[in-house]
Order: structure tokens, then sequence, then C-alpha cells
């Protein structure tokens, strides 16, 4: 339960700070904006920089755990990530359209267990994610189907 938690947490939210990020100017497709948003957040694991460059201060936020605001998310994902340094996201795919990207990724909180398997869905406009949903489900230990889940 509690890595649920956490990985509900880590799903809040996913490259330099945008040059042309004033309204009107962006320079970046939104499946760009959120590709170097992802970099930074779930790669490199820096989730200040990655919400200061990409994510609007008045952030929408639907998960049912979170509170709205760019803040509010640096303020609960920083000790998320501090608290496990052996997270891990494998990105699976990035796709979108001209202002809704989805981010499928794999995540574990420790070498050797399964993880979840999520999805992230970024609103973006002029550069900046300004709404977020996700959906997060455990990695399953049997399938009904030959199909791998990724």
């Amino acid at each position: 339960m509690i890595a649920r938690a956490v990985l509900a947490a880590l799903a809040l939210a996913g490259a330099a700070a945008p040059a042309q990020a004033r309204r009107g100017e962006c320079a970046f497709t939104a499946v760009q904006v959120v590709e170097r948003f992802s970099q930074l957040f779930f790669i490199e694991k820096k989730p200040r920089e990655a919400f200061m460059a990409w994510v609007a201060p008045d952030y929408i936020q639907h998960n049912p755990m979170a509170t709205d605001g760019r803040d509010a998310a640096i303020a609960a994902l920083e000790p998320v990530f501090a608290a496990n340094p052996d997270l891990k996201v494998d990105i699976k795919r990035i796709f979108g359209d001209e202002s809704l990207v989805a981010v499928h990724y794999h995540s574990t909180m420790k070498a050797g267990e399964p993880g979840y398997a999520a999805v992230d869905m970024f609103r973006v406009v002029d550069c900046r994610i300004v709404e977020h949903w996700d959906v997060i489900q455990p990695m399953p230990t049997q399938s009904a189907n030959p199909h791998p889940i990724f």
C-alpha cells in the first residue's frame, strides 16, 4: 500500500528550460514539451527542475491524492525521489496531439520488484503543462493471454 501511495505521488507529475515559453511564442509541440519534462522528471529524477521549466504555476491536478499547483507538486514529489533512490522509470512510449499527451511507462521502486504500469496524461498550452491525469496498475504476475503489458 505504501508503494502504491508513493507511486501515486510519483505520477503527479517526467532538457533545458524552454527558450520561448511566453504566451503565444512556443517553439515546441505538446509532445516535445512532455518529452523534455519526462527526461528531467522520470529519467534524470529532477522534479523541481522539471516542474519549474515545463509546468504552469496554476497546474490543475486530477489525481484525487494530490492538490493543484506546481509548488504543491514539487513539495510532494521531492521527498518521494529522496526517499526512493532506486526508483526507476522506463518510458515505453509518448504520444499525443496538439494539446493532449500521454506517457506510458513501467515504474519500480526497488530492483527486482514487479512495479507498476502507468499512464500520465498532460494538457499542454503555450509550452507549459497545465493539467494532469493518471492511471496506475500493479504489474500482473499472471496473464489470461500471451501478450506483454508493454
